[in-house]
């Protein structure tokens, strides 16, 4: 299997959030990312591996594509997610599971007007008797403060304070310890070591969360029911255990929580509406996919073949399996998912199903330095049974510096070789391409090792050539210090080693700027480098220019072609953002027909047009000089560029003409100016020009030490001002700035 070519381009993919089971706990990485990337570098049919599991909408999109995976869930939770999304579950089969649950019955009452009871509330505006969405607590309070509530007599809508009687109502359930103790016995019995952590844990659920869900559970183990509608219903109330916890703040400050910790406002929602919500989240229009148990490998036009433990327990058993490629997500530490997971496991399939994965009701916080461990214990098994130089794939969501240090070390110190590594740092997004190399290499000397962080740090930022956030400029060093073994020592301290040897490489006496930070964490601000030669144009000239190649090549073209396109032309840890190509495109284009998300080139920016801009433009300049009494010459080294000299033969002001936001040009020629510079563009380039002096501190400095930015229109007007003198020139240049807009558009 040939390795993919260096350096890789960035895939772009949707960056709307997927409504998706529980995905505020999963990695925010849509699956197209990973079917572009096995249809890019792997033929169909091949069998692919994902060694962690931890995302399940990556192996259904391979799937759907025409790959055979095979996936390592250790997490019950989440192989039953992969389950119930590779079966694509139809909404009526769903709504007929939910109205079965439903029409049970509690006593002389069906299940469902029994648990909608326990939200009954009176509504503000009419009186009548109706259902709260939701309460709404203050932590540690036996009381709620707040109801959320839609009237559907007089639709009146809002939050309102608590009656007595929904104080009366909360309280009914007293402490719910029977319920309580039902719902501990499923996780951890009476005698389990680990059933104090299981308690802690279950303290993030109201007592009227708790009863309801314990009611539910038993309701679904009473009920005779064919297999695949108990597992729809074990489905919906999965959600519902999510949706009934604590864990939601009011307002919304974090949708991701990451540990236990109650917010000091919370929601308490009805659990029978989150089940009727999730009807919507889990049904899919999609064809479902064969799934198999491992060792049954899928057929070969496509499917997922699930084990369901450990990849080191997997890696045993792989040794005569041809797999071409490994695929995966990098778990992210989440005290909160997977403690919960052992309590929903537990609730929906016993204690037994707990087992596996007990361990995490013991660990309360997870750090970089185990978490490098963990991954390194993971990729380590598989190298023994894996082919040499087969591709490796890896994503990571939420991208910070130490979840990017502890999987680059991991996977170095298993043996597997860089190839390549990009990433869009604004949404926190990062691709890695390694191979399985299995030739260790003689380690470096500690000093040498950081001139490798250094020079691929500084190598990065002279490539980019304009100031860069931290991310970028840290994998660049990383990527550079493991061009070279590592001495052998263990992944966590070689991960404690690292951090050291960065904060001392990354500084101000490694050559480094550390611009528009006020603290000292060193994701704030912009990184520079001291001293920089100017040869490339800076990164935001040469987006700005691809995408106007793209366009005038392509009509028509969508902007998800057109990012996917300057992603390939800038790859690596080059790729823009998504922002400033919405900028560009907003500078240049406009959707034709509108509203049709598809992409052409303004009339007024086609080549022809601008050229015809320009020669007027010219004369405006040579007539504006005439009338200062100014000798305009025009300078050799480019034709766009004149100068104004006075009686005195002296330069009053240069000028440079452009239909572009290029502004590095310029600065490369005005490097050392001797007098001010106007720069003299279109009106439609004012937001983009905007955009890049906000972004880029050494370029926005430099234009206010040594330039002035004039429109088109206002040159017109200046032309055409009877009142301009010589006295007051530099006021009236002032009077049209520039000014940004954040752009319309999104990738939806």
């Amino acid at each position: 299997m040939n390795a993919p070519k260096m350096p890789p381009f960035f895939i772009p993919a949707p960056l709307a959030r997927i409504n998706k089971p529980l995905a505020r706990y999963l990695p925010p990485l849509p699956g197209k990312v990973a079917a572009s990337w096995l249809e890019k570098n792997i033929p169909r049919g091949e069998l692919i591996l994902d060694p962690f599991g931890a995302a399940p909408s990556l192996a259904v999109a391979a799937a759907r594509s025409g790959y055979r995976l095979i996936v390592a869930a250790n997490n019950p939770v989440l192989a039953f997610i992969l389950k119930i999304e590779a079966a694509a579950a139809r909404k009526p089969d769903l709504q007929a599971a939910l109205a079965t649950l439903s029409s049970t019955r509690i006593r002389d009452t069906r299940l469902e007007p029994h648990i909608q009871s326990l939200y009954q509330t009176q509504c503000h505006n009419c009186g009548r008797s109706i259902i709260a969405e939701a309460y709404l607590w203050e932590k540690d309070s036996t009381v709620p403060y707040g109801r959320i509530y839609t009237c559907p007599h007089c639709k009146d809508s809002g939050e309102y304070p608590t009656t007595t009687a929904d104080e009366t109502n909360a309280a009914s359930l007293g402490t719910s310890g029977l319920h309580r103790s039902r719902a501990l016995e499923r996780v951890a019995p009476l005698h389990d070591p680990d059933r104090t952590y299981a308690e802690e844990a279950l303290d993030t659920y109201p007592d009227r969360a708790v009863y309801v869900l314990g009611t539910l559970i038993n309701k679904l183990n009473g009920l005779t029911l064919p297999n695949d509608q108990r597992e729809l219903i074990a489905a919906l109330l999965l959600t519902a255990f999510d949706q009934a916890n604590t864990l939601w703040p009011h307002p919304i400050e974090r949708e991701r929580p990451k540990q236990l910790t109650v917010p000091p406002k919370y929601r308490e929602n009805n659990i029978w509406l989150a089940l009727e919500q999730a009807i919507d989240i889990w049904a899919s229009d999609a064809a479902p996919i064969p799934l198999t148990q491992w060792p049954e490998t899928p057929p070969t036009d496509g499917g997922i073949c699930i084990f369901e433990g450990r990849i080191k327990a997997l890696a045993a058993e792989l040794a005569d399996t041809p797999i071409a490629a490994v695929l995966t997500t990098f778990p992210r530490p989440n005290q909160a998912f997977w403690t919960l997971s052992a309590l929903w496991s537990g609730w929906l399939w016993g204690a037994e199903a707990v087992e596996p994965i007990k361990a995490v009701l013991r660990r309360e916080r997870y750090n970089w330095r185990w978490h490098t461990t963990a991954i390194h214990t993971a990729l380590d098994s598989l190298v023994p049974v894996l082919p040499s130089k087969i591709p490796c794939f890896g994503l990571i969501g939420e991208t910070e510096p130490g979840f990017l240090s502890a999987a680059m070390i991991a996977a170095h110190q298993a043996s597997l070789e860089l190839r390549g590594i990009a990433m869009r740092p604004e949404v926190k997004q990062t691709q890695l391409t390694w191979v399985i190399a299995k030739e260790t290499e003689e380690a470096e000397e500690a000093e040498a090792a950081k001139e490798r962080i250094r020079t691929g740090a500084k190598s990065y930022l002279e490539k980019r050539a304009e100031p860069s956030v931290y991310l970028p400029v840290l994998a660049a060093g990383l990527a550079a210090y493991f061009e070279k073994a590592e001495p052998h020592i263990s992944p966590a301290e070689t991960f404690d080693k690292l951090q050291e040897i960065l904060t001392e490489t990354l500084s101000y006496r490694g050559g480094f700027l550390h611009l528009g930070s006020t603290g000292k964490s060193p994701q704030t601000g912009w990184w520079w480098l001291q001293k920089h030669e100017q040869d490339n144009l800076p990164l935001s000239d040469r987006v700005e220019m691809t995408l106007v190649r793209y366009l005038l090549k392509h009509p028509k073209c969508t902007l998800e072609a057109l990012d996917e396109a300057v992603c390939a032309a800038l790859p690596g840890l080059l790729t823009p953002k998504l922002e400033l190509i919405q900028v560009c495109l907003e500078s240049y284009g406009k959707q034709h027909p509108p509203g049709s998300g598809l992409w052409q080139i303004r009339t007024q920016d086609k080549p022809a047009a601008r050229r015809v801009d320009l020669s007027k433009m010219a004369k405006s300049i040579l007539a504006l000089g005439k009338h200062f009494e100014f000798e305009t010459i025009k300078v050799a080294e480019d034709p766009r560029s004149f100068q104004w000299y006075d009686t005195n033969g002296e330069i009053h002001y240069t000028l440079y003409l452009t239909a572009s936001a290029v502004l590095g040009k310029i600065t490369q020629l005005l490097h050392s100016p001797l007098n001010k510079a106007l720069i003299v563009l279109p009106g439609g380039r004012s937001n983009l020009v905007a955009y890049k002096l906000d972004h880029n501190p050494v370029l926005n400095q430099f234009m206010k030490s040594h330039c002035q930015l004039v429109k088109y229109r206002h040159l017109r007007y200046l032309v055409e001002n009877p009142i301009l003198n010589l006295a007051n020139l530099d006021e009236q240049l002032g009077l049209d700035p520039l000014t940004f807009t954040e752009p319309q558009i999104r990738l939806l």
